[in-house]
């Protein structure tokens, strides 16, 4: 199961602003941005929750904001179904974007995700996972794609219009260096083991 809370007392300093200023007062609108869709107590039966946004949405409107905490004290403000915070680092083409088509997320791996989404035209989607830029990479349509972070959070992205797939992959970095290393350590053991039937040969026919 996927928790809000997490299953580790150490956590992301970002997340953990998240649920200082909004978690431990159970805020709605942060709650459907995590796409929450239970709350279970300690007492009584699972709270269902019906309002939760899903696993990715688009919205209408982006707001930047010039530091961290704003952007963070955005999500008390902006009604999160339909407008994002994003900071004013990022270059946008618009602020305004079209809500008009759907996006479903097809397929979830701890390393992997896929969505199909269906737009009009230029649209921005907000997805209901963490961002963290060492590791993941968005593709549309098997091609890189630019993502950022948006509502504090999570992972933002301006989508074209058309029908299309959007992924998130992970590899970690310098990855390929690690499996270089593997590699090497390997060979290094195959050619160990064949020196030492050799020589175990050699010792027999002796």
């Amino acid at each position: 199961h996927r928790s809000v809370g997490g299953y580790h007392g150490a956590k992301m300093g970002r997340y953990q602003d998240v649920i200082d200023h909004y978690l431990v007062n159970i805020d709605e609108r942060v709650l459907d941005m995590l796409n929450t869709r239970y709350i279970i107590s300690r007492e009584g039966e699972p709270f269902v929750r019906s309002t939760a946004l899903g696993a990715a949405w688009f919205v209408s409107r982006v707001a930047t904001a010039t530091t961290p905490r704003e952007e963070l004290e955005a999500l008390g403000t902006l009604d999160l179904a339909t407008e994002a915070v994003v900071s004013e680092r990022e270059t946008l083409p618009a602020t305004q974007f079209s809500t008009d088509g759907y996006i479903a997320l097809m397929e979830y791996r701890p390393n992997y995700l896929r969505y199909e989404y269906s737009a009009d035209a230029e649209v921005f989607a907000v997805f209901s996972e963490i961002f963290y830029d060492k590791g993941w990479t968005a593709y549309v349509d098997g091609v890189p794609h630019d993502a950022m972070r948006a509502d504090y959070i999570l992972r933002g992205a301006i989508l074209p219009a058309g029908n299309h797939t959007v992924e998130w992959r992970f590899r970690a970095p310098h990855w390929t260096a690690v499996e270089a290393v593997t590699l090497c350590c390997s060979l290094l053991i195959v050619v160990a083991l064949v020196l030492l039937v050799i020589q175990i040969l050699r010792n027999e026919k002796r």
